[in-house]
């Protein structure tokens, strides 16, 4: 039996879905967690097997035995910092909702913006070809094919697991003949036909220093992938060799797009514009006015 609050969503008879909505609210904003309210909403809808909105709709509703059970198991899991997602096994990202396991990156709603600048870019074209790089759990290269209907997608990673949770997202969205999935380093396993007939290449690519990922949340540096966050020497290390080997594929016009950290955005221009092969190089900012997405047009 689990201690405390724990132990009580399990013992106490005639709990409602109102009071444990606040018991497990409380506990986690004790505990320190950011949003407590709606990390319990998630809990609580997960182990009810509904809807957010059900919960309220039903909140006078007494939890049986395994519903409090349930929402107990969960609830020591998120209080040992494991990351929601991975709880839930789910993952919203812009109009899909998306498969993510412990090992697979979590998708963020600032990639939401990458993905968006792609789409936007290829949207008016007849039939484009898009390469994304690191995919993880297919968040942006499903994305763009579910958008953009004509698009065809490549989604490169090199780390198995994440293809295959890419694989089950791209079944589940009905996008397995749009999306195909190649394990490769980068550009290693692209076949020759791509070099110059690709619209657009896009990343979100391990740039976290090795001397930082030390302080990140746990629930990151302890549960996330660490081969997803580590960006090498200067955070730049797989940065730079996607804009390296990525003239060899896109064609004249096409567009280069990439996620970088914080303070990062300068330095990636930078390096863009040293290749000389990219014009229009622009950088744009996240949700948090933070400088988060570098992009240029292939010029040859």
């Amino acid at each position: 039996m689990f201690k405390g609050l724990i132990g009580l969503l399990e013992t106490v008879e005639n709990l409602t879905i109102r009071e444990a909505l606040r018991l497990v609210s409380s506990k986690l904003s004790r505990a320190g967690f950011d949003s407590p309210r709606s990390n319990a909403e998630v809990l609580l809808a997960f182990a009810l097997n509904c809807s957010r909105f059900e919960i309220y709709a039903d909140s006078e509703r007494a939890l049986d035995s395994n519903e409090a059970g349930s929402l107990a198991f969960y609830l020591e899991k998120r209080l040992g910092n494991v990351p929601l997602q991975y709880i839930t096994g789910r993952q919203n990202f812009r109009y899909l909702n998306l498969k993510v396991e412990p090992g697979v990156f979590i998708p963020r709603p600032e990639t939401e913006l990458l993905a968006g600048c792609v789409i936007d870019f290829i949207r008016a074209k007849k039939s484009p070809l898009v390469v994304d790089l690191g995919t993880g759990s297919g968040a942006i290269a499903l994305s763009i094919a579910y958008e953009v209907p004509q698009a065809s997608v490549i989604a490169v990673d090199v780390c198995s697991k994440a293809l295959a949770v890419a694989s089950d997202n791209a079944r589940e969205s009905g996008l397995e003949n749009r999306v195909s999935l190649l394990r490769s380093d980068l550009f290693e396993n692209l076949d020759d036909w791509l070099k110059g007939n690709v619209d657009a290449i896009v990343a979100n690519p391990p740039y976290i220093l090795p001397t930082e990922i030390r302080t990140l949340p746990r629930e990151v540096r302890c549960f996330e992938p660490i081969k997803a966050l580590d960006g090498g020497e200067g955070g730049l290390s797989i940065i730079t060799r996607i804009i390296s080997g990525a003239g060899k594929f896109i064609g004249v016009g096409g567009l280069l797009a990439i996620e970088v950290g914080h303070q990062q955005a300068r330095d990636v221009a930078d390096i863009i514009k040293a290749s000389c092969k990219f014009s229009n190089i622009n950088i744009m900012e996240d949700y948090a006015s933070i400088e988060r997405i570098v992009t240029g047009t292939f010029q040859a």
